[in-house]
């Protein structure tokens, strides 16, 4: 689009603890990128000069809330268009399990989307599995692109990978549909051909990367990345929408 837009973003840790999961991180830091810059950046929620306004988009984006005092992190922050890298890592030095969210607060208007969503981690078992959420709002369905980077990744120098990534989509806690190497889908020339379109980059034929496309009528759903017969590894999860 062309105007900017509000965004929320959220890095959770002791609130995911809380909630009964393992391993979490104990002090979440959160910076928000443009290209190599970094322009806003959070640990701890309740420290910024803005912990009111955070507590109130929070609530208004349906978002849990944040126990006051908490070290989870949180940015809030007008955004023009353009493209945006929120990190998430340990302002304690020891790893965990964390969750990052982005929340577009503003009205929708045509053409004013968050049109692509990307996440780079790695891609455990259990707790540790990597998993992206995404709402579809209005009425209508909407087609999207989800894609699941391993062995992609490899020529931007990553090691590590995840070499045979599976990716799942969840309807709440039931499966929708499922890949494990994208060039073995039916779907494999239309794969390519929206990959193309939305201007990300190419898996080659016959990699082990994962890809869907999929009508999602409106409401929550969760993307899980896992590795086939319990892999681990580094991975890069994607959702686009498609026009």
């Amino acid at each position: 689009g062309t105007t900017p837009k509000p965004v929320l973003t959220r890095a959770a840790g002791p609130t995911l603890g809380a909630l009964g999961a393992t391993g979490a991180l104990t002090v979440p830091k959160l910076e928000l990128y443009r290209a190599s810059t970094v322009i806003e950046s959070n640990t701890g929620w309740t420290t910024a000069a803005n912990s009111t306004a955070l507590a109130a988009a929070a609530a208004s984006s349906g978002a849990f809330a944040f126990a006051a005092g908490s070290a989870d992190s949180a940015i809030l922050t007008t955004l023009a268009p353009g493209g945006y890298t929120a990190i998430i890592s340990s302002g304690a030095g020891a790893p965990g399990v964390g969750l990052i969210e982005i929340y577009d607060l503003s009205a929708p208007a045509l053409g004013q989307n968050l049109i692509n969503l990307s996440t780079r981690a790695i891609a455990g078992t259990g707790s540790e599995t990597l998993i992206s959420g995404l709402i579809i709002g209005g009425t209508l369905p909407k087609r999207v692109l989800i894609r699941a980077a391993g062995p992609a990744l490899a020529p931007f120098g990553l090691t590590g990978l995840l070499t045979r990534p599976q990716l799942t989509l969840f309807a709440g806690n039931t499966p929708v549909v499922q890949n494990a190497g994208w060039s073995t889908s039916p779907d494999a020339l239309a794969l390519a051909a929206a990959a193309t379109r939305v201007g990300a980059f190419a898996f080659a034929a016959g990699s082990a990367d994962a890809a869907l496309i999929v009508a999602l009528a409106p409401g929550a759903y969760t993307v899980q990345v896992t590795g086939v017969a319990d892999t681990t590894g580094l991975a890069l999860v994607e959702v686009y929408e498609l026009p």
